[in-house]
């Protein structure tokens, strides 16, 4: 069977983890399942953490989550830390606001806890572009946008953290991800447009222009890897600037050639442009000598996934 990560993502990753013991939180959600697919082959001893004890499924292998306990974590010494538990957007909608700041605030601590741990060497939190878009969520009130304020306070708290302690902080922001463990894909567009094409057509609804940047989760999570090899530092995903035309176009060509493809009358006024500049992300790629997946290779991976 083909893998569901990327293998270039898999050797840049393994090139950055020695005889380490890897601490994963969220690990039944989209971050957390790419990061065990990721570093599975190597063996490594691993803890994976969800907000319910239960077993899941990573690519053909049963994967036990357990739940946060102090004792427990302080006792498996872990020396990488791959955070990736946090409410979503979405939550803050679904639940009263105070209960979605305390759940995430809580995520927050349990990361810093990690953190202080004598053993633990490198902690990358996955953030968000929400944290730094339109402008830094900092600057305004929480209220306004209570994901991206959260983002950036677990941000700046990691940082004030690892600068005590021997811990290198990495933030990896992602912006628009792909890959296969993506969960409930109809919330976006790349995993619903997949499964439109397969069925046979794609209906874009934007009216407007609606300009996206792609890279594999577990690419981002391998570049965070293996640049806090090297020292503190914060990366925004990036990737081949797309509109959504273009990649419904591009899906179709990949998942079915014969997908009929319709949209509404766009209006060429205040495009949705929710995305890095994708500089960072080159420079960081540029320095550790990486070619990340093409579009095309993104959708086929992520394909695997969403039609499975």
């Amino acid at each position: 069977m083909r893998g569901w990560v990327s293998e270039s993502a898999r050797r840049l990753a393994a090139s950055a983890l020695g005889a380490d013991r890897v601490l994963v939180t969220g690990a039944s959600g989209w971050l957390g399942r790419t990061a065990l697919d990721l570093i599975a082959p190597l063996g490594l001893p691993t803890l994976a953490l969800a907000s319910r004890a239960r077993m899941i499924r990573v690519s053909g292998r049963d994967v036990e989550c357990r739940t946060w306990d102090d004792r427990e974590v302080s006792a498996f010494g872990p020396t990488v830390v791959l955070d990736c538990a946090f409410l979503t957007k979405g939550f803050a909608t679904t639940m009263p606001l105070a209960d979605y700041v305390a759940t995430n605030r809580l995520l927050t601590e349990r990361l810093l806890y990690a953190t202080r741990l004598p053993q633990v060497r490198l902690a990358l939190t996955v953030s968000s572009g929400a944290a730094v878009h339109p402008h830094d969520a900092y600057s305004g009130a929480l209220e306004d946008n209570p994901y991206g304020y959260l983002k950036r306070e677990a941000e700046h708290r990691l940082m004030e953290t690892a600068a005590g302690t021997g811990t290198v902080p990495v933030v990896a922001r992602a912006w628009s991800i792909s890959g296969a463990h993506v969960q409930d894909p109809q919330n976006f567009a790349l995993g619903s447009m997949i499964r439109a094409a397969a069925q046979g057509s794609i209906r874009i609804t934007a009216n407007r222009p609606v300009f996206r940047r792609y890279v594999l989760a577990e690419e981002l999570l391998a570049v965070g890897i293996a640049e806090g090899a090297i020292g503190a530092t914060t990366i925004d995903s990036g990737g081949e600037l797309v509109e959504m035309n273009d990649l419904a176009h591009r899906i179709a060509a990949v998942v079915n050639p014969g997908a009929h493809i319709s949209r509404a009358g766009v209006e060429a006024v205040n495009p949705d442009r929710y995305h890095s500049n994708g500089c960072d992300w080159d420079d960081h790629c540029r320095h550790l000598h990486f070619v990340g997946a093409s579009l095309e290779e993104q959708i086929e991976i992520t394909a695997r996934g969403v039609l499975s």
